[in-house]
């Protein structure tokens, strides 16, 4: 299986399928929509498509949820999306599940030491630009997505 495929939909519990539908129904409570759930739903959408496809429903997911749960489209950041989706990706080992998974990622949960920062200066990660349209790094190459199963 390559990169370009979905990884493992079999990973992806039904607990998992509940939450990333409640995301997208735009039923899962604001109080529920923490840094730890984005990059939960991305776990989930990488799983179940490629990663093209799992961008552009991120996006939209967002998107939506931003308007009807917080009423504030603007929130968007498409480089933001992009770029931790991009590390989602490099990330995911197949066949893992949500909890593996989270348990070994701490580095995209720090909140404290944001590792976007490692790839993008902050004028230019912060820039409307990079709001607008994904922009590429200039500090470092985000890393590309693994095949499936390596480590």
């Amino acid at each position: 299986m390559t990169a370009c495929m979905a990884r493992s939909e079999a990973a992806v519990s039904p607990d998992d399928r509940r939450f990333l539908a409640r995301f997208e129904r735009c039923t899962l409570p604001e109080s529920e929509w923490t840094h730890l759930a984005h990059i939960r739903v991305a776990w989930a959408c990488l799983q179940l498509s490629d990663p093209a496809d799992s961008i552009a429903r991120i996006r939209r997911g967002i998107l939506a949820y931003n308007t009807a749960v917080l009423g504030r489209p603007e929130m968007y950041h498409e480089t933001v999306t992009v770029a931790y989706s991009m590390l989602v990706a490099n990330r995911i080992r197949d066949g893992e599940s949500w909890a593996d998974f989270a348990s070994r990622i701490d580095d995209l949960l720090d909140k404290r030491s944001p590792i976007l920062l490692r790839y993008y200066s902050s004028d230019r990660l912060f820039s409307p630009e990079a709001r607008e349209r994904f922009v590429e790094p200039v500090l470092e190459a985000l890393p590309a997505s693994r095949r499936a199963g390596e480590d």
